[in-house]
Parts: structure tokens; C-alpha cells; sequence
């Protein structure tokens, strides 16, 4: 998970010159439940197109064969003698893996289709576009993030495998940890992602991690956090200790309450932030 902190910085005091505000776009950009639903019924539902039905058996080749990032898949000629299809919907099928990130097609001799590392944070590039799309400001993402990060502390202190939990917990019970570098970023990245982890339900680990890498990205590192990163490392060794007490409900107050500090930070010195439409591009 990514680390939320910081203030922000005098070069960064104005924002962006491309924000919009909320009521340009509005809420009219979804469809409505029952709409985006309106083919899900118990009558027959519409065959997939070839090109689906192809990446979807690539994809589970990539998971039975258990495919590291960096191998390759089959070459096309194998693979139109396998799934027995035109060459344009296979082509048509690696764009689709292409555009999700899971593969890359490598070009030149002994080039094809590579797998890709499977990384939550491309899901979150879709996701800000459906949040732009939809009106959804810093201001909702900031709730979500407190809502999702409770959660995880809550569910990693009742987590039933206490050896595990003490081990992921204790890397950040030091009292010295790193505040300047790229150590800074992944030792905070690194206690958020084994809260995550400790949880216990993909689900929700891959929700709180999109949510996650929103608030990263279009918060997070647009602050200067220098002057904050000591209190930072306190709140989460607070935070670790209540997790390996099991104290679930302490855990989830913690974590609660450690956003919501540093979003008055954020506020205080960015106070149009939260108002602002979550950008897509």
C-alpha cells in the first residue's frame, strides 16, 4: 500500500492550472446501476467476441503455467494453430492484455508477446478516469482512503496467524527509520502494504490499494513531506504495536485518525485540493 503523508511545498502552492470545478462535470457521466446491469438477468446473455475469448485462455495460460514477468508467451504461429482464429483477433486479443498492462509486445527478432508484472496501480490509471468521469473530488477520495485504511488496520489485528502478524509488524517498531530518500518512501510504502497484507481478503486488498495509489499519486507526492516524516514514523510504529496487541478497534481509531492529521495538513496549506476534481491524463 502507499504511504499518505506530507505538507506541501512553496513551488507546489498553486494547483494546477487544468482543474475544473466539481460542478462543471456534475454526477451525469454514469449510467445508473440498473442500466450498466441491464444484460445481467437470467435470459441468455450475448456470446463474447473472439478477441475476448482469446485473452481470457491467454490469461490462464499466464496463471496455470504460473508465468513470471519477463517470459514469453508462445509465438503467434503457435498460437493461431492453438486457438485456431484469424490473425486479426488474435492481434486483437494482445492489444486487449497490451492496453491492461499484463503484457508487453516486444519488437524485432525473437520478440513477442512478454508477460507483464500484474500491478494493482494500473488499475488505479483506469479508475481516476471513471472518478473524473463521474465528478469525484480529493475530498471523496480522502473519505474513502480513511475508510479502506480503518478497515485493513482492523482486519490485520484480528488476523488469527500472530507469528505473521509480528513479523510483518515488527520491521516498524524501530524507533530510527529512514526520513530522506527513496528509503523514506519505501519503508512508509512497505508498513501500509503489510497492513494490507495482513488483512486477509484480495478483494479488499486490491480496493485499498487503488485507492491507495490515487491518494499516492495525486496527493501524496505533490507535498514536501521533510518536515512531517518523524511524526509520520511514530503514528505507524502506534499503529504496528495495536495491530500485534490485537487490538482491532485502537488499530482502526490509529489509522483513522492519522489520516485525518494529515489531511489537515494537506488542508491547511492546500486548502483548494479537496474541492478539486481527481484528474485523469
Amino acid at each position: 500500500m502507499n504511504s499518505p503523508e506530507g505538507t506541501l511545498s512553496s513551488s507546489e502552492a498553486v494547483p494546477a492550472q487544468d482543474s475544473q470545478p466539481r460542478t462543471e462535470l456534475g454526477r451525469n457521466k454514469w449510467v445508473g446501476l440498473a442500466q450498466s446491469n441491464a444484460d445481467l438477468t437470467d435470459q441468455p446473455r450475448r456470446p463474447a467476441k473472439t478477441a475476448e475469448t482469446v485473452a481470457a485462455a491467454i490469461v490462464r495460460d499466464i496463471v496455470s503455467r504460473n508465468l513470471n514477468p519477463g517470459d514469453m508467451l508462445p509465438s503467434e504461429a503457435a498460437m493461431l494453430a492453438r486457438f485456431r482464429v484469424s490473425r486479426a483477433s488474435l492481434r486483437e486479443a494482445l492489444r486487449l492484455l497490451e492496453v491492461q498492462e499484463l503484457i508487453r509486445l516486444k519488437p524485432g527478432p525473437g520478440g513477442g508477446p512478454v508477460v507483464s508484472a500484474v500491478d494493482p496501480r494500473n488499475l488505479a490509471k483506469i479508475t481516476m478516469l471513471y472518478l473524473y468521469l463521474g465528478g469525484a473530488t480529493y475530498q471523496e477520495l480522502f473519505e474513502a482512503q480513511q475508510v479502506v485504511t480503518r478497515n485493513d488496520a482492523e482486519r490485520a489485528a484480528r488476523n488469527p496467524d500472530r507469528e505473521l502478524v509480528r513479523l510483518a509488524m515488527k520491521p516498524f517498531l524501530a524507533a530510527e527509520q529512514p526520513i530522506q530518500g527513496p528509503e523514506y518512501w519505501t519503508v512508509t510504502n512497505e508498513f501500509h502494504g503489510a497492513v494490507c497484507e495482513l488483512g486477509g481478503n484480495r478483494v479488499i486488498e486490491l480496493v485499498s490499494r487503488i485507492v491507495g495509489s490515487i491518494w499516492h499519486e495525486r496527493i501524496v507526492t505533490r507535498m514536501d513531506t521533510k518536515s512531517v516524516r518523524a511524526q509520520i514514523h511514530a503514528e505507524h510504529r502506534e499503529i504496528a504495536k495495536a495491530i500485534i496487541a490485537r487490538q482491532p478497534t485502537k488499530a482502526g481509531r490509529l489509522m483513522h485518525d492519522h489520516f485525518g492529521w494529515l489531511v489537515e495538513e494537506y488542508s491547511r496549506h492546500w486548502p483548494a485540493r479537496f474541492d478539486e476534481l481527481i484528474e485523469w491524463d
